[in-house]
């Protein structure tokens, strides 16, 4: 047996407002990633062989990468697919697990709500000062506003992996701690 998690079928355990979600954010942010990387090759070139590069590629790199992260934000909260150190896995109860990974869903809602809303408030703010970038006067507020409503977006993704972990089926991603445990009971 390969120590390669499975792949997994995208739409089991998942409905189809969550499927419309994942596909949503994944092109989303599959869309600036794209403009992004054509954005920098001309830059490149446009460097490098005409001596000329592309102006405001910087401005457009940071706004990018802030839309590009945003936008996977719920997909990835809600299949848990987050960057995490798991030091403590091995020593962690495996009957606890659930209730973490629940308390840790519940927080995290709260906690997005609440940077949905302050970003919300923080892209008003924008709008009434007509905050542009420096070089291209591209609007900020618009940007503000997408971040606000992705954050709402992954509160409400985080929202509905609570009731996952209240019935005990566990997480939705391949490989998670359970599997890992799993395999430690097995040697």
């Amino acid at each position: 047996m390969s120590d390669t998690p499975e792949i997994m079928d995208v739409k089991s355990g998942e409905n189809a407002a969550a499927n419309m979600l994942r596909r949503l954010t994944d092109g989303t942010s599959s869309l600036f990633l794209f403009a992004m990387m054509v954005m920098t090759c001309i830059d490149v070139v446009g460097r490098y062989v005409f001596n000329s590069p592309l102006n405001g590629a910087t401005e457009l790199t940071e706004l990018f990468m802030g839309i590009l992260i945003f936008a996977v934000l719920p997909t990835v909260s809600f299949r848990e697919e987050h960057v995490s150190v798991d030091l403590m896995d091995l020593w962690f109860p495996v009957k606890l697990i659930n209730a973490r990974q629940l308390l840790i869903n519940v927080l995290a809602t709260i906690m997005m709500a609440t940077v949905a809303w302050r970003m919300w408030i923080f892209a008003l703010k924008a709008v009434d000062y007509g905050d542009t970038t420096e070089y291209l006067a591209i609007q900020y507020a618009p940007i503000y506003f997408f971040i606000s409503l992705t954050c709402a977006a992954t509160s409400i993704a985080l929202l509905l992996n609570i009731p996952r972990y209240i019935k005990g089926q566990g997480p939705l991603s391949p490989g998670h701690v359970e599997s890992d445990h799993d395999d430690l009971k097995s040697t």
